[in-house]
């Protein structure tokens, strides 16, 4: 555990134990992410009432829509694979969905990445039963019912949460793998990235594991338990449970690099993860935006990406920063809870916060030397009319730097990513990504073409 957490810890755990207090809430599990691993684990309160259980880093919950995150990924991970388009409308992929209403937009533009988004104007819920039922269609009965589904929006038009939308695309992951959404998701998401107890079922070891969740009453202290109601039809949208310890493992696949290929437990290219994170609509006050699968909010200059999810009894956040690969989770065994769902926000700035006051950086120094080849090109350059960018060999790579005293440069932060020839680099990052640039030396002096300008090393 690094130090920020070490001395953060105390505070987390009274900011959890107040939270349980002040909301009567039954029990509630924590986790923290950092990089690759759960740093720390917390359960408090009662996984059950009528037994001395506290949460533990194994304990189940349906942690509801969270599950929309797994669904994404397929289907970005399909896309991948030559089998569907972003951009295809769903009648490409499900002919029955012609037969639903239009009252407003078009049927054509009601396309995956729009059902990804909640920009597709599709009404919330199929009409058939549903939340106050506690009884939830099946695929058969949610296609049957296409007929009196409705669009009810113009499309673009709003952001428009939609639970049936995710259930149509578990369909069409269904249609195009040629196999259960649920068996797909074990295979080529689980599987892969050992989510070990995670499901959409529950045989009786998952039910071993599953806290008891809880209704809140208005009259009493005490809550009552929770009916269970699978989620059938919409199952992609919601139906999964999981522990802090899946969650965690989710979490930190979400930290893949730009450039890391598909292979093995990868899931997704790295290329592809970026895209899942990068809003595809902002609002207009720009305090939020909507990815796919995946929700970006703006605090201050931070942005976390963030999922949450309620069904009976439960209630879960996830959220998690990129730039410093820390994430926070939470379960809580009570829906719709009187208030607490903003800890793992709250935890996750407070070790934010807590990093930049100790200058803390969420990567180890790394001491690799120089290579050779590389030494005669590190040092200062500048460009006509004025612009300066030093070159320096940092965490093991190649760099362009803002020079010491200096508040920018044209081309910097950004890295040189070695090609098969020693004096060209490709960059990453900042105004000159994906551009060549291309030294020469000559009597011992460096210099490089970046972007119609000529950088040369000055000698000092």
């Amino acid at each position: 555990m690094d130090e920020t957490l070490k001395d953060t810890i105390p505070q987390i755990e009274a900011m959890a134990r107040d939270k349980l207090s002040h909301y009567r809430l039954p029990g509630l599990a924590l986790g923290i992410v950092r990089g690759d691993e759960l740093a720390w684990f917390g359960g408090f309160g009662r996984a059950n009432l009528d037994r001395d259980a506290t949460p533990t880093v194994d304990s189940l919950a349906r942690v509801a829509s969270v599950s929309k995150t797994f669904t994404a990924t397929a289907i970005v991970q399909l896309r991948d694979e030559g089998k569907l388009g972003l951009d295809d409308p769903l009648v490409q992929h499900i002919p029955e969905f012609a037969a639903v209403q239009v009252r407003a937009g078009t049927l054509e533009a009601v396309t995956l990445r729009r059902m990804l988004t909640h920009r597709a104007g599709l009404a919330t819920e199929s009409p058939v039963d549903g939340w106050g039922a506690l009884r939830f269609p099946t695929r058969e009965e949610i296609l049957a019912a296409l007929p009196q589904t409705e669009v009810v929006i113009p499309q673009d038009s709003a952001w428009k949460y939609s639970n049936l939308a995710y259930g149509l695309l578990g369909e069409v992951i269904q249609r195009v793998s040629r196999q259960p959404y649920e068996t797909y998701i074990q295979e080529y998401l689980f599987d892969p990235l050992a989510i070990a107890s995670a499901t959409f079922d529950l045989d009786d070891k998952h039910r071993s594991q599953l806290m008891t969740g809880y209704d809140p009453t208005p009259y009493q202290d005490r809550p009552e338990p929770a009916a269970y109601a699978h989620l059938r039809g919409i199952a992609a949208a919601g139906q999964l449970h999981a522990s802090v310890a899946d969650l965690a493992r989710w979490v930190s696949f979400q930290f893949r690099t730009e450039d890391a290929p598909r292979a093995g437990a990868q899931v997704l290219a790295g290329a592809s993860l970026s895209e899942m994170h990068r809003p595809q609509y902002i609002e207009n006050d720009w305090s939020a935006g909507q990815c796919l699968g995946w929700r970006a909010t703006r605090v201050g200059e931070r942005v976390h990406h963030n999922h949450g999810g309620g069904i009976h009894g439960f209630g879960t956040q996830v959220f998690f920063n990129k730039p410093t690969r820390t994430g926070a989770i939470l379960l809580i065994n009570m829906w719709p809870p009187h208030g607490g769902l903003d800890l793992a926000q709250e935890i996750l700035e407070l070790i934010l916060a807590a990093d930049e006051a100790r200058g803390s950086k969420r990567t180890t120094t790394d001491f690799s030397p120089v290579p050779e080849t590389y030494r005669p090109l590190l040092g200062t350059y500048v460009a006509a009319p004025g612009i300066w960018v030093n070159i320096e060999w940092r965490a093991g790579a190649l760099r362009l730097a803002v020079p010491q005293g200096r508040d920018s440069s044209l081309h910097a932060p950004a890295e040189l990513v070695p090609t098969e020839d020693e004096l060209e680099f490709r960059v990453r990052g900042a105004r000159g990504a994906g551009e060549m640039a291309v030294f020469k030396i000559e009597e011992g002096v460096a210099s490089y073409a970046l972007g119609a300008f000529e950088f040369r090393q000055l000698k000092i």
